[in-house]
């Protein structure tokens, strides 16, 4: 019996999922809402509690907080939160994160 072959205009299921979603344009809008989930985990409930929203847009993680003196807090763990996102994600998806 033949061994299956792979064509070269084959793919499987995941590899034409993900070109779907990157053809889409809905790559970075996935990575916004799996940030968003994790966000609670990563920063903790009280830091979770003061947090507005968050967006995220060509590698810039806007997080707004209801707090200054919490934005001031966050502000010396920004390189600390990208690292641990994009560990979560897998790759660089986050650059630059603002504080508003």
């Amino acid at each position: 019996m033949a061994s299956p072959v792979k064509r070269r205009n084959e793919q499987s299921l995941g590899e034409a999922i993900a070109h779907l979603i990157d053809a889409g344009g809905m790559r970075e809008k996935m990575d916004q809402l799996d940030i968003a989930s994790w966000w609670d985990e990563v920063v903790g409930g009280m830091i979770a509690k003061h947090t507005m929203g968050i967006t995220l847009r060509r590698g810039k993680l806007t997080v707004r907080v209801d707090s200054a003196p919490l934005r001031q807090e966050l502000t010396y763990m920004r390189d600390t939160l990208k690292e641990v996102l994009n560990r979560r994600v897998g790759r660089e998806v986050v650059k630059e994160i603002v504080l508003l």
